[in-house]
């Protein structure tokens, strides 16, 4: 916010005619001075005073970031032009983590317990006249829950009248994009992290290593996760894997597939027998030249990573405050009429409920057996 304000600030400067010296007098200076109020309308003062209060809003805090918008602060959208338009907006990575994150719904607010239990152990030689020996079966326990998830943003009824373009009026539907975004950093975050990481590093060679995104270390990856077993050592299988990549990652993993293809000999696809797919997931984090990636085993065979929602809340919900103006003579534009009484704001909220595991030892992977770790860091 500092940099573009205090940029959008310049701007204005030179426009009305500041040289480069009494832009920096003005810039380092808490008020307008008298000098340059006295070239300016009161109009163009109240712009710069917009523009200087967003400059200094450096330590912004939850309540600071609930946005109270007013015409002020949309002075290049609003300036008198003959003709303008937006360019196209940027399109932002969409995390694909729905086909290989397990999905669960929780009834309410507090957390919920998902089980497994073990299996019995294999038959054992009994003798003529002995006992046999006693099965033991106990159940492992998962418990989370969901949060709530929200943001507010408001504007004056002035600057919805002046949108002649229509882009404030698009909101709604921003802040809705943004709430998928949240949700897909959250998603990552959930087995990207410092602490999984040194979870799976402490399990050995079987559930993380170190190599670069190549076919030869992917077969190891692959081999690692056929090794698997439970808490009593029977062997677990895995029909597909999913590879899990930053994308930084895509042109390797293109190139990994093509190996994929002949992998073993010509029209050869041994290794297409193992990886379902490959994913893009923007928000993994990585120091290149250290990439890490991912594999993770398909939600229907193993729920490696959960993310939970309350039952009823598919996706973000975009909601907008209801107007307490009734108009008792007169007409008014429509505006108007939608907002605020006492302050003439319309806001806009968006809210969404998630969650998932938090455990301190492998935080959000709920079944380490079913994810495999390479952080990127050797050949």
């Amino acid at each position: 916010m500092y940099q573009v304000s205090r940029l959008l600030r310049e701007v204005a400067l030179t426009k009305f005619g500041f040289d480069e010296t009494q832009r920096a007098d003005i810039l380092r200076a808490r008020q307008l001075p008298a000098w340059a109020a006295a070239k300016l309308g009161e109009e163009d003062q109240r712009r710069l005073f917009a523009l200087a209060e967003l400059e200094h809003w450096r330590n912004m805090d939850a309540a600071t970031l609930q946005e109270t918008m007013t015409v002020a602060h949309f002075t290049t959208y609003f300036t008198d032009a003959i003709d303008r338009q937006f360019y196209r907006d940027y399109q932002y990575q969409a995390g694909s983590w729905q086909n290989y994150i397990y999905p669960d719904t929780v009834p309410d607010f507090r957390d919920v317990k998902r089980f497994r239990m073990t299996e019995p152990e294999g038959l054992q030689l009994r003798g003529e006249k002995q006992s046999k020996a006693q099965a033991n079966i106990a159940p492992s326990v998962t418990s989370y829950g969901v949060e709530e998830w929200a943001r507010d943003f408001d504007v004056s009824w002035r600057a919805i009248l002046n949108d002649d373009l229509g882009k404030i009026r698009e909101t709604p539907q921003r802040m809705g994009n943004s709430a998928r975004r949240s949700v897909d950093s959250f998603v990552s975050n959930l087995f990207d992290n410092a602490t999984t990481q040194a979870a799976l590093v402490a399990l050995g060679a079987l559930y993380a290593g170190t190599g670069r995104l190549t076919t030869a270390n992917l077969a190891i990856g692959v081999n690692a996760m056929m090794q698997r077993t439970d808490a009593k050592g029977n062997r677990i299988t895995f029909s597909a894997l999913h590879l899990v990549i930053p994308p930084v990652l895509k042109v390797q993993a293109a190139q990994v597939l093509k190996d994929i293809i002949s992998y073993g000999g010509p029209n050869s696809n041994v290794m297409a027998e193992f990886i379902k797919s490959v994913q893009v997931d923007p928000y993994i984090g990585f120091a290149s030249p250290d990439v890490p990636w991912y594999l993770i085993a398909d939600k229907s065979e193993i729920p490696a990573v959960t993310l939970a929602r309350l039952t009823g809340w598919p996706g973000p919900v975009v909601s907008m405050r209801r107007s307490d103006i009734q108009l008792v003579s007169g007409a008014a534009p429509a505006a108007f009429l939608m907002g605020d009484h006492g302050t003439g704001n319309i806001v806009y909220g968006v809210h969404d409920v998630y969650g998932g595991w938090d455990d301190p030892t492998y935080a959000g992977v709920t079944d380490y057996r079913g994810i495999y770790y390479s952080s990127g860091t050797t050949a």
